[in-house]
């Protein structure tokens, strides 16, 4: 699991990084950049729309999203909030899909270091 100190979760900072980042996509997750006042933290949050799924389908994602989130968290670069968006045609998708999708966003993004 995603230790606490990276989570995003509060309403008011997901609003806050969706008015005012930049975003990339592609063909499965959307990903939302803003740098954050906290230099040596990132913190990522994951939005899944009851589009994709029941509870369960969603859940399942947000935890393979998290896992894949966790094995990279010490190869982003600190200081930006990130979150990560998930689009239907992800559904169904295996793990390694999603998570290649997801690292070719952090690379396209510069988080990789």
């Amino acid at each position: 699991m995603l230790p606490k100190k990276y989570r995003l979760r509060k309403n008011i900072d997901f609003r806050r990084i969706y008015k005012s980042s930049k975003s990339i996509a592609n063909q499965y997750l959307v990903l939302y950049i803003k740098k954050n006042r906290e230099v040596n933290n990132t913190r990522i949050g994951f939005s899944i729309s009851k589009k994709i799924g029941k509870a369960n389908e969603r859940n399942y994602l947000k935890r393979q999203l998290r896992e894949i989130a966790r094995k990279n968290i010490k190869k982003i670069k600190p200081g930006y909030d990130l979150i990560f968006i998930a689009r239907q045609k992800i559904k169904g998708k295996s793990y390694h899909d999603v998570e290649e999708n997801m690292e070719s966003l952090l690379i396209k993004g510069r988080l990789m270091e």
